[in-house]
């Protein structure tokens, strides 16, 4: 047939609207939430002003779809159509009359379960919201409170694909406001979208549905990491299963609608960083996987930095056989059993990360502790042990008690800290201490207590590590108390934090999160500072320069002149005197707080060495006593880390 008597191609407006009118979509809830930010919005605005003269060049991209009781389920598309509608709400706010037939679509359309009642009090309020002004899609955004109080919004449920569909309903009002978009054009902008050309496949059923969407979405379109995982999963269970394989695809993709439900939660309830679904999946299948892992080379695989080839790599060597040498084949059935169970198991980590831990930590700090300290090794035992430990009542998960957790933080915080570390043959092996750890009738105490006592060497170089540990902290004390700036930088930046959550500093929050360690007296100090200089005196002369330079350089990278803050914070006291100095009274304690009270004695500069040095000591003493320690002999000895 000749091209010109080709039927029309598809557009946007005979797939979703057709004769009948608008199509009943809905975001099933094993997708993803909305994620599209700043860049993505400004990219489509600019679609729309430059297609505006010529709609029908305008290609919207492909939709995979499944039909299910007279409504369409969008398997794939959904960001695209839901960035449609939040234009088609903002179109209807400033230009009711407009009429347009898509318009429609926004009532009969209906996002993933967990944000679609946000959604519903989102856009009954765009006026409230609006009113916020322009700056809500820029880089100054309005705090949370005032956008759940215009949109009238739970904020201890507000997340964060929630603000993403404010701040993109915002940037569409900011275009047509600033004239990127003219107001009067608004019906041609919706034809844009209505009338620009789209490919789509109705799949007949879940099973194909996934079939189309694994084949289209790993061909060279980019997806992330989990999504590849669930149509791995997915496809897998579709083409092996002999059996209803619609109920065991739909089982999956529940277990991955409640994933993604907890995805930003997991994002928020980090202990250092923002803790992502693809890092918790390459720490989860190296110690869990499917949750039949014990032996100390299973948990060797995947490597905590495996890129997202080695984790599928992986995952299809699973899923086909037992071992990852691949000597002993899978039944069809054993593979099918896997491919669910890694999604069952995979969702329990997530809920364990992301509920679990920030619950436990509010009652036992050393939980949040020693996932700041060393996040992927301390995930990696929770992911364990939380699912070998008794849970209590009500819960769904174990907890270690307190001794136990002061010997993980012991041996995290001194298994590397010493000379002898960087000269071993092999240094750490934590999967042979899961191992052991998962044995039958193991007890954490006593297993963590020998490698707290000697280390990974056992009798080698490490044997008595605390003894080790403190010849060499002994040793090297005048690096900490002149120059732990740059000495052991990580290890010196958690002796602070602890040392000062001891004094009672609010500093976790700072911990949290990218910290910036501030020198209370500046590395870059002024002339006019010293005394007996400054004003009419001037500056020293320069062989007396040379002398002071020497001196202060000594001691100034100290650790008792290091305090850690946030990097916008450290900017704004920056090169300041220490006696003109102020923390935030968020810090609420410790040396943030005694520092108000030491300002007078820092305005002398003969001060400053005895207060640096004062503070220095009661912070290694600290770290003797508390993070190194004594020898022990039981786990009974542990002493408390908090």
């Amino acid at each position: 047939m000749p091209i010109e008597e080709s039927p029309a191609a598809p557009t946007f407006e005979s797939i979703f609207l057709g004769d009948g009118g608008p199509r009943l979509i809905r975001i099933p809830d094993y997708q993803r939430a909305f994620t599209w930010e700043k860049k993505q919005i400004d990219l489509f605005v600019g679609d729309l002003a430059k297609f505006r003269p010529r709609p029908d060049d305008y290609y919207y991209g492909h939709f995979i779809i499944e039909a299910e009781k007279g409504t369409w389920e969008l398997v794939d598309g959904q960001q695209r159509i839901t960035t449609f509608i939040l234009f088609l709400m903002v179109c209807r706010h400033l230009a009711p009359a407009t009429g347009h037939r898509a318009l429609g679509l926004i009532e009969r359309f209906a996002t993933v379960n967990y944000d679609r009642r946000a959604l519903e009090l989102i856009q009954n309020n765009l006026g409230a919201l609006f009113e916020l002004g322009a700056t809500l899609s820029g880089k100054d955004e309005h705090a949370d409170k005032e956008i759940c109080e215009a949109c009238r919004l739970d904020q201890r449920e507000f997340t964060r694909s929630q603000k993403r569909i404010v701040l993109a309903l915002a940037r569409f009002h900011e275009a047509f406001a600033s004239a990127t978009l003219d107001r009067a054009e608004i019906a041609a902008y919706i034809d844009v979208v209505t009338r620009s050309n789209c490919s789509y496949h109705p799949a007949k059923s879940k099973a194909v549905a996934v079939s189309v969407f694994e084949m289209h979405n790993t061909r060279g379109v980019g997806l992330t990491t989990i999504e590849i995982v669930k149509a791995k999963l997915t496809r897998f269970v579709y083409d092996h299963l002999e059996g209803d394989r619609d109920a065991a695809v739909a089982e999956i993709q529940a277990h991955f609608g409640e994933i993604y439900q907890m995805e930003e939660l997991l994002e928020q309830s980090s202990f250092r960083g923002d803790l992502t679904l693809e890092q918790l999946l390459r720490l989860h299948l190296r110690v869990i996987d499917d949750g039949t892992k014990n032996g100390e080379k299973m948990f060797e695989s995947p490597a905590v930095n495996a890129s997202v080839d080695d984790l599928i790599e992986y995952l299809e060597k699973r899923l086909h056989f037992v071992d990852l040498d691949k000597k002993q084949p899978r039944s069809k059935a054993s593979g099918v059993e896997y491919a669910r169970a890694v999604a069952r198991e995979f969702k329990q980590s997530v809920r364990l990360a992301s509920s679990f831990l920030p619950a436990w930590d509010d009652g036992e700090r050393l939980v949040g502790d020693v996932l700041i300290l060393e996040r992927e090794l301390s995930c990696q035992f929770f992911l364990l042990m939380a699912r070998r430990i008794a849970p209590e009542a009500g819960e769904s998960f174990g907890k270690l008690g307190r001794q136990v957790l002061v010997l993980w933080e012991r041996l995290l915080f001194t298994r590397d800290f010493h000379d002898k570390y960087y000269r071993l043959s092999y240094r750490d092996n934590f999967p042979g201490l899961f191992e052991e750890l998962c044995r039958e009738g193991a007890d954490p105490a006593t297993v963590l207590m020998s490698y707290v006592k000697d280390g990974f060497r056992g009798g080698d170089v490490t044997k008595d590590l605390q003894k080790v540990v403190l010849d060499y902290a002994t040793t090297y004390k005048p690096h900490v108390l002149n120059n732990a700036f740059y000495w052991w930088r990580e290890k010196m930046i958690y002796v602070i934090y602890k040392f000062e959550i001891r004094a009672g500093a609010k500093v976790r929050q700072t911990m949290k999160r990218v910290i910036s360690v501030e020198h209370i007296l500046p590395q870059e100090w002024d002339w006019k500072w010293i005394d007996g200089y400054g004003g009419d005196a001037g500056e020293p002369g320069e062989e007396l320069k040379e002398k002071l330079l020497k001196e202060i350089g000594a001691f100034i990278n100290g650790i008792g002149n290091l305090l850690l803050l946030t990097r916008g914070e450290n900017s704004s006291v920056g090169n300041l005197h220490p006696a003109k100095k102020t923390y935030s009274e968020r810090y609420d304690g410790g040396t943030y707080t005694a520092h108000l009270e030491s300002r007078e004695k820092w305005l002398q500069s003969s001060q400053w060495q005895p207060l640096i040095l004062q503070r220095g000591t009661e912070i290694w003493d600290f770290m003797v006593r508390e993070m190194i320690g004594i020898p022990m002999e039981s786990p009974d000895t542990a002493s408390s880390g908090n």
